[in-house]
């Protein structure tokens, strides 16, 4: 996969400046091992620390979104303006991720650690259950087992599938927008009434496009 490469003309940044990019919704470091120091004004590389080391790889054009500097200076632990959800336990998400879980008071919430980009809400879960499997017109009814599902994501983080709610693994997407294939094993033996279910339990993003199946089926 390639490197990100980032097209602003004229955009001002040098080696190791901190930046917001907002469709990875994380900070980064302005990098790029070809132009060190930044010879091209209008284009450069992004990694996840302050080396050559851990580029981001992309493998999609992006036209839409902004890239912003942050001032590591400007970090809080306590997040104002919240009377609205007074009293509401409320998640916080950072960098692609989930970094507390809080209860708002006096219209406040104080975090462990600082963040510099952040949203705050109240959360939800999503779940997402398929229609039962007709076989080749054999019937709904068909005795049959999912040994594993193949779902195809599209710019999702994390995420959660298994046989049923309380069998269910990781979808191992890491923290950064996630595009392609998972395959997860599903544990059980056969049944009549044999399904799946995908749930997010946290307020970041999941497209499911598609759900393929290994499975066997008995015609009794």
């Amino acid at each position: 996969m390639p490197d990100l490469l980032l097209y602003i003309p004229n955009h001002g940044y040098s080696i190791s400046d901190t930046i917001f990019v907002s469709w990875l919704d994380a900070n980064f470091f302005v990098r790029d091992p070809d132009n060190d120091p930044l010879i091209n004004a209008d284009s450069f590389k992004i990694s996840t620390d302050d080396s050559d080391s851990n580029l981001v790889q992309f493998s999609e054009t992006i036209t839409e979104g902004f890239v912003r500097e942050v001032d590591i200076a400007t970090g809080v632990t306590t997040i104002t303006g919240l009377e609205h959800l007074e009293g509401e336990t409320v998640k916080v998400t950072s960098g692609g991720s989930v970094v507390a879980t809080e209860t708002v008071s006096s219209g406040s919430i104080t975090l462990s650690e600082d963040v510099f980009v952040y949203a705050v809400g109240k959360g939800y879960e999503s779940t997402l259950v398929p229609m039962d499997l007709d076989i080749e017109g054999t019937g709904l009814a068909t005795t049959k087992r999912i040994n594993r599902a193949i779902v195809n994501l599209h710019e999702t983080i994390g995420g959660k599938m298994g046989r049923d709610t309380d069998h269910l693994e990781d979808i191992p997407t890491g923290s950064s927008l996630f595009s392609g294939f998972k395959e997860i094993d599903i544990s059980g033996g056969y049944s009549r009434d044999t399904d799946i279910t995908i749930k997010q339990t946290d307020p970041l993003p999941m497209t499911v496009l598609s759900i393929t199946y290994d499975l066997g089926a008995s015609r009794d």
